[in-house]
C-alpha cells in the first residue's frame, strides 16, 4: 500500500518539475529582456553607444558603455551590470546557447536606441528553451 502510496505521488509531483524548470528560464529571461531595453534607455538618455555583451562559453552577458567600456550601473544594486548565470543562485544552470547580433555576440545600441545590427540569442534549462530577437530600427525584443 505504502509503495502505491509514493507511485501515485511522484506522478503526480514530477510533471510540476516541468513547470517549475520553465518558470525559472522564462524569469532569467525576463531578466535579459529588461537589461537590454535598460541599455537601450541608457543610450537614449547619454546620448553615447552601449552594449550588451553575451558569452556563451561562460553563461554571463554584461552591460558596457562603448566609449570606455566601464559597466552600466545595475538599476538594484548599483554595481557592475554583469549577469553570471553559472553562479547566480536564483537563475543557476540557465545557459545561454546562442547569440548572434550580425555575426557578433555583441548587441549595440547607437545614440538615439537604435541597435547596429538585429539579431538574436537562445537560453535554455533542463530541455526547455526561448529565444530572443531583437528587431533592427526600433530594438523591439520579442521572446519565442
Amino acid at each position: 500500500m505504502v509503495i502505491v502510496i509514493i507511485g501515485i505521488l511522484a506522478a503526480v509531483a514530477i510533471p510540476r518539475f516541468d513547470t517549475f524548470y520553465f518558470v525559472k528560464l522564462h524569469g532569467a529571461v525576463k531578466k535579459v529582456i529588461q537589461d537590454i531595453r535598460y541599455a537601450q534607455q541608457l543610450a537614449i538618455s547619454s546620448h553615447e553607444s552601449y552594449n550588451v555583451s553575451f558569452s556563451t562559453a561562460s553563461d554571463t552577458y554584461s552591460v558596457t558603455r562603448v566609449s570606455d567600456g566601464s559597466y552600466a550601473p545595475d538599476p538594484f544594486t548599483r554595481g557592475n551590470l554583469v549577469v553570471n548565470f553559472a553562479s547566480d543562485p536564483e537563475y543557476s544552470g540557465i545557459d545561454i546557447a546562442t547569440a548572434n547580433f550580425g555575426g557578433s555576440s555583441v548587441l549595440t545600441f547607437d545614440w538615439k536606441g537604435r541597435p547596429q545590427s538585429a539579431g538574436s540569442a537562445s537560453f535554455s534549462y533542463q530541455d526547455n528553451t526561448i529565444n530572443l530577437t531583437v528587431e533592427n530600427n526600433t530594438g523591439l525584443v520579442r521572446e519565442q
